[in-house]
């Protein structure tokens, strides 16, 4: 009997361990950063922690998945990547979802770009406070749109600007001939937009201040500051954006781009636990690709 349990044993050890069960990663475009991220993630977990890199709209279409859907819908995920402002809008609404929200790491660096019409004049988003201005905010549910409603938040006087709901090159050419006077796009540096402008519109379109001191009340779902003030590096847009002896130095609000879990879906310490040394083990790699 104890012959045959040793070698039981003995064949256990030389068994690979058993997979954890699937683990629902959501994150944005296939295009974009957040995705990127998620790949880097499901390759640092292994096969022994199949992580699925799902594809989505962004932050707050992740947060519906993560907390509104059932466990069991085939569209709902298990954790997520996003902006930390987007658990903030949502909490605002119902402070009794983010309580099952918990981050599990941060990942790379992210800037609020404000991109404005050079023929307005406008080289500090504080200044379309001002009345006589307008912005393009993208989507609702886009990262734009988002850091608008909590920047409306901090600071009613913003809730007077008019805005539009277009983003991208679209947005881009509306501020180039003044249409629209400023667009938001918030995302780590070298974003496509920015460096759209940066190429090809810097005769017509700035890259503007975002250095409010409102904006230093707002707290994450921890209480803790949620933006921080900081330059984008000088040079990152070199061709019109920032140019000069020195490059051109922009102060704005930054953030690091966050994981979170639905801690009810994670009923498996080990696999929580699993996962998260995933996510530290891909933040290095992730950070020195899209900013620290």
């Amino acid at each position: 009997m104890i012959k045959r349990l040793l070698i039981a044993v003995a064949i256990a050890t030389l068994l690979p361990a058993a997979a954890m069960a699937d683990i629902r990663l959501c994150t944005g475009s296939s295009s974009g950063n957040y995705f990127a991220a998620g790949q880097e993630i499901a390759k640092m977990a292994g096969k022994n922690l199949p992580v699925s890199v799902v594809e989505t709209e962004g932050t707050i279409d992740n947060l519906q998945r993560l907390i509104d859907q059932p466990a069991d819908s085939p569209t709902a995920c298990d954790a997520m990547i996003g902006q930390p402002d987007g658990p903030v809008y949502i909490g605002r609404q119902s402070p009794a979802k983010v309580k099952k929200l918990r981050q599990v790491g941060g990942l790379h660096r992210e800037y609020l770009h404000v991109l404005c019409s050079k023929a307005s004049g406008v080289d500090d988003l504080g200044d379309i406070a001002d009345g006589g201005h307008s912005l393009a905010i993208g989507e609702p549910g886009s990262g734009a749109w988002l850091i608008w409603q909590n920047i409306i938040a901090e600071d009613d006087s913003y809730a007077k600007v008019p805005v539009t709901n277009e983003g991208g090159i679209i947005a881009l050419s509306a501020v180039a001939s003044d249409v629209t006077t400023c667009m938001l796009v918030p995302s780590g540096l070298k974003n496509g937009t920015v460096m759209e402008a940066d190429s090809n519109f810097g005769d017509s379109v700035v890259l503007a201040d975002a250095n409010d001191k409102d904006f230093n009340d707002a707290t994450d779902i921890t209480g803790k500051p949620l933006y921080t003030y900081v330059d984008i590096p000088s040079g990152t847009y070199p061709n019109s954006l920032q140019t000069g002896l020195f490059g051109s130095s922009v102060s704005t609000i930054s953030w690091l781009a966050g994981v979170y879990v639905n801690t009810d879906r994670f009923t498996d310490q080990k696999q929580l636990a699993a996962f998260i040394q995933a996510v530290a083990r891909a933040s290095a790699g992730i950070k020195a690709e899209y900013g620290q």
